[in-house]
């Protein structure tokens, strides 16, 4: 599996988990774009879009903040859903927050529902840019678990998580009920 990092809002810097395991992983990809600050959806989305279309290996998605607004809106777009084998969403945010930063601009919270990859959402007691109701809600947008990890705010650097090795743990369980599917007998084919 390769592991595609979609960092949100100013990207994740080297004291965030998602860098940090980035770094410390094989096969692994850091989806960049021209502007961190000042995010466009088309624009991220066109770098996701052209990221997908050269893989050809499955690709786990490992997302926070905005890079899940970003995943959900390619979700509901794309023809391509086969190019995702799996979503680990974390610190889903909600963009019609009035403390979500402003400069977001067309991102919009899952209104529909939608068929997603096997995926889990990650959400803390006291996210300040999206509650665990909100991200409750976007979880069962998509049909997929929510885990809520106790009151750590944003899932951040800022929350003192480290390289958050419950979550490594995480990953790896999705990654391993992800290769069960893949290798039931269902899901072979015969030459």
């Amino acid at each position: 599996m390769h592991l595609l990092f979609l960092a949100g809002i100013g990207n994740s810097g080297p004291g965030h988990w998602q860098y940090q395991w980035y770094m410390a992983s094989e096969n692994v990809s850091w989806l960049e774009h021209s502007d961190w600050d000042n995010p466009v959806m088309e624009a991220w989305l066109s770098d996701l879009e052209s990221f997908l279309e050269k893989r050809d290996e499955p690709v786990v998605v490992v997302a926070h903040s905005l890079g899940c607004v970003l995943f959900t809106e390619w979700l509901q777009r794309t023809q391509n859903k086969e190019k995702i084998a799996g979503a680990f969403l974390v610190a889903m945010p909600d963009v019609l927050d009035p403390k979500f930063p402003a400069q977001v601009h067309n991102f919009r919270n899952l209104s529909e529902t939608q068929q997603c990859c096997p995926a889990v959402v990650i959400t803390s007691d006291n996210d300040p840019f999206g509650t665990a109701e909100h991200a409750q809600h976007q979880a069962k947008k998509l049909n997929v678990p929510l885990l809520n990890i106790g009151p750590v705010g944003h899932i951040n650097a800022q929350s003192g998580l480290n390289g958050w090795a419950e979550g490594k743990a995480l990953l790896a369980d999705l990654i391993a009920r992800i290769e069960c599917i893949t290798s039931s007998p269902e899901n072979q084919t015969v030459s």
